[in-house]
């Protein structure tokens, strides 16, 4: 499983708050773990849901 599918699964059932899943995105994309599309993609559906 790559980071970015880790990441998703963890958002959408929003296992952890909005604050310390973004840290987390913020490390993995830091660490080159995750390119630049993933990283937006990530951001987005965590902003929709923060929305919701």
């Amino acid at each position: 499983m790559k980071v970015y599918d880790l990441c998703k699964f963890l958002i959408d059932r929003q296992r952890y708050s909005y604050d310390n899943m973004l840290k987390k995105v913020n490390v993995f994309y830091a660490n080159n773990q995750l390119v630049d599309k993933e990283y937006t993609e990530l951001l987005t559906i965590m902003d929709s849901q923060k929305t919701q």
